[in-house]
């Protein structure tokens, strides 16, 4: 008994339901019997109603439309029963939906895929089916849920119709079609996006077959599906994956028969036992009984009767983003007695002290965030959705901060297991990065990379526990980019800090600076200068450049040596610590390319700082300290030539103290917009646009992210503190029609005052972040 019990009609909302002490419970919207709930890019809110209708709204607004409308069965169980986005649905559009179909040989499940538009509807006319004629013959058990998991390849749960489709055994607990490897009913399902059994799957070669459309009846051929993952399982209505690291992780909430439900961890070839056990032991027969078989897996945990009697959704919670008691647990719920569990990362459950209670005729959960970058639970009601908000996030703000060098340090990376467990981000998840300070410090310079993204979209990075913010930190624009941005991270008092991102990508993440807060200090302060051009390798070595600079860089077996100190107004008198530049990466035809940055004369270290693609321009932030003899050297892969600008230099503890130039971070604030005319129009060729910054005041540099939208064609963006434009640039297209963003540091002029120049038409985003005093 699951969605039978719930009657199409008008929505009966349930009230608030009761949370634990700090939390809230809030209404989200009505809907008419919704049976699934979706976090989507671009913050959308996806709702499922049993009727075929899929709902889509945002946080904050009451109001959802009607995306699609499909014609289904309802009987029973079936219905609109599952959603899901796909990993590059930033540039394709792509989602796939579970639903009991009417046809002419009767009600099956299908599994398709359909784009949705920017506007969120979604076009009737682009199904593209994946999997079809599943049977739905009880019209009870069809599963319904469907996922992509770190590995990119679509999870399909199916329950085991309530009758045997083959007819050879029967209904009920003499069901057998879970064992049945011919059949897809009563399994968890692996394919590509495309509807291909995926590669890896524990059935392959002879004697198997692609079981896709073929149809689960008394006739279907008996060699084993290629489809199947995972078997024995009676009505998986939900399932889960753990997004909190690379590892894959899901559980399996299986809908028991009549002594109890149970969670599976999600295991490719598990076999969980069904019919012949329910729960952790034979069906039918409760604790103390005999364990598994050879060959069948139990459950993590298992509830009875008294408990619940319809285990539906489930959710891990996300790490970092609510208090850390809840990091590493997981979170599932009951549809008839409405109470929503936790169970610790141990694995233990305290039944008798719901997390939730009051939760009637919950289906569906999920994780997503509020208007106010809150990570709420999204859960489906009778008749609504609702949201459990979590206390007031903390506070982020800090003090002035000075700079504390370092060689650049590699401390995460998807691609491997730095960091954590290897595997991919997916679209709109978020982990914990821990960026294991040396010292009590404060924020992090790290440098965001994206590699072999599966679309476009976008990369944010916020202290752990703190409320997510509006603007983000790295951008790219299109499948299989590869693109890197600074950024500076304020840390949670435990050195961690949370990233999100839209699309599917590897993120690599290094370090290269820390944030101390201070008083007067002589070290770490920052001293900005006028941008000036030091070095272009484009150029003769120590032929003068147009700025004055000897351009004093030398070619090494790996790339460049460069001499900083004594040029374009760096001292060299020992005052000097580290160079904060803008470094520009000129690719060259072979493909993967990146820089690297260190102390001039320092071992070679396994970190980028800006990467490109073949024929690609990029530039990228840059806080080096110098070597002994006062220059950096530059590793390069696949670069052709780098141009370097100077931003300013950081002291070292032989400059005299002061409490100038340290640096204080702001809530983000965007003062350019040309797209909508904020506070000039989109910028025209090689003509400067200035403004006063807010919040200036006396500061000698700003910190700021820019952003070129839809250039015209390739060309760069300076930012200069006076309406001269100086040969430099900070942020480069080599393309129309492009997103690209840098973080900047840049001298005020007089007053407080910025320009900004873009050698080619474009619009211009500008976020402040914070200043130096």
């Amino acid at each position: 008994m699951l969605l039978g019990a719930m009657a199409t009609g008008s929505p009966n909302v349930v009230e608030a339901a009761t949370v634990p002490a700090g939390f809230t419970d809030v209404a989200v919207g009505g809907f008419d019997s919704p049976t699934a709930v979706e976090w989507m890019p671009g913050d959308r809110i996806v709702v499922l109603e049993k009727a075929g209708r899929v709902r889509v709204g945002r946080p904050g607004s009451a109001t959802f439309s009607t995306a699609l409308t499909l014609s289904v069965c309802t009987s029973s169980e079936q219905g609109l029963l599952g959603f899901t986005h796909d990993p590059g649905f930033t540039s394709n559009g792509a989602v796939y939906v579970y639903y009991s179909a009417a046809t002419a040989a009767g009600c099956v499940n299908r599994v398709s895929r359909f784009t949705m538009s920017p506007d969120s509807s979604i076009d009737p006319a682009s199904e593209v089916v994946l999997l079809d004629k599943i049977s739905a013959r009880g019209g009870n058990h069809n599963g319904g849920d469907l996922d992509i998991g770190s590995d990119g390849y679509l999870y399909v749960a199916v329950g085991d119709a309530g009758r045997d489709p083959r007819g050879d055994s029967g209904s009920a607990g003499s069901n057998d079609a879970a064992q049945d490897l011919s059949l897809l009913n009563g399994k968890i399902l692996r394919i590509t996006t495309d509807g291909f059994p995926a590669p890896g799957n524990p059935f392959s070669g002879a004697g198997t077959a692609r079981c896709a459309t073929r149809g689960n009846t008394s006739l279907t051929p008996t060699t084993t599906c290629q489809e199947i993952y995972a078997v024995g399982l009676r009505n998986p209505y939900r399932f889960a994956f753990d997004r909190n690291d690379g590892s894959g992780r899901f559980y399996i909430n299986d809908v028991g028969q009549g002594t109890l439900e149970e969670v599976d961890d999600g295991k490719l070839g598990a076999n969980y036992g069904w019919p012949s056990r329910e729960g952790n032991c034979p069906q039918g027969q409760t604790a103390p009984c005999a364990g598994p078989a050879v060959g069948l897996t139990d459950p993590i945990t298992v509830y009875g009767r008294t408990t619940g009697r319809s285990i539906t959704g489930g959710a891990f919670v996300p790490d970092g983003l609510w208090p850390s008691r809840y990091d590493g647990t997981y979170l599932f719920g009951d549809y008839l007695s409405g109470e929503i569990w936790l169970m610790e990362a141990n694995g233990s459950v305290d039944y008798g002290s719901p997390f939730v209670s009051g939760a009637n005729g919950m289906t569906d959960m999920t994780f997503g965030f509020d208007a106010e970058g809150r990570s709420v639970l999204y859960y489906t009601t009778l008749g609504s959705v609702r949201a459990v908000v979590p206390p007031a996030p903390n506070d982020a703000s800090t003090g002035p901060m000075k700079i504390v060098p370092t060689s650049p340090v590699r401390i995460y990376d998807t691609g491997n297991t730095v960091g954590g467990p290897a595997g991919r981000m997916t679209a709109m998840s978020t982990r914990v990065v821990d960026a294991e300070p040396p010292a009590d410090y404060e924020a992090a310079l790290v440098n965001l990379t994206f590699a072999a993204t599966d679309g476009a979209g976008f990369l944010r990075a916020w202290p752990a526990r703190t409320a997510r913010p509006e603007t983000s930190s790295l951008n790219v624009d299109r499948s299989f980019g590869l693109a890197a941005n600074a950024a500076i991270v304020p840390l949670a008092d435990d050195g961690t800090f949370v990233i999100e991102t839209t699309v599917g990508a590897r993120v690599v993440i290094d370090v290269l600076a820390w944030f101390d807060e201070s008083g007067p200090t002589d070290d770490g302060r920052f001293v900005a200068l006028e941008p000036t051009r030091v070095a272009d390798t484009r150029e003769t070595a120590g032929q003068p450049l147009d700025s004055g600079s000897p351009n004093p860089w030398t070619d090494t077996a790996a790339g460049w040596d460069v001499d900083i100190a004594g040029h374009v107004g760096i001292p060299d008198d020992g005052t000097v610590e580290a160079v904060v530049l803008s470094m520009v990466a000129i690719a060259g035809s072979a493909d993967g390319g990146h820089l690297s940055v260190y102390p001039g004369g320092g071992d070679v270290i396994e970190t980028s700082n800006v990467n490109v693609r073949a024929g690609e321009v990029r530039a990228n932030l840059v806080v080096v300290p110098l070597g002994p003899d006062g220059g950096i050297t530059i590793g390069s892969v696949n670069v052709a030539n780098t141009v370097i600008d100077v931003a300013g230099y950081v002291t070292s503890d032989a400059a005299p103290s002061s409490v100038e130039g340290r640096y204080q971070a702001v809530s983000a604030n965007r003062i350019v917009d040309t797209r909508d005319s904020t506070p000039f129009g989109t910028m025209q060729p090689e003509a400067a646009q200035g403004l006063t910054v807010p919040g200036a005041g006396s500061a000698s540099a700003v910190v700021h992210n820019l952003t070129m939208v839809n250039p015209a064609e390739a060309g760069h963006l300076s930012a200069h503190p006076t309406p001269t434009t100086p040969v430099v640039s900070n942020l480069n297209v080599d393309g129309a029609g492009q997103i690209r963003a840098v973080l900047a540091v840049t001298k005020l002029g007089d007053g407080g005052r910025m320009n900004y120049t873009a050698f080619r038409r474009t619009d211009l985003v500008v976020d402040v972040l914070g200043f130096f005093t």
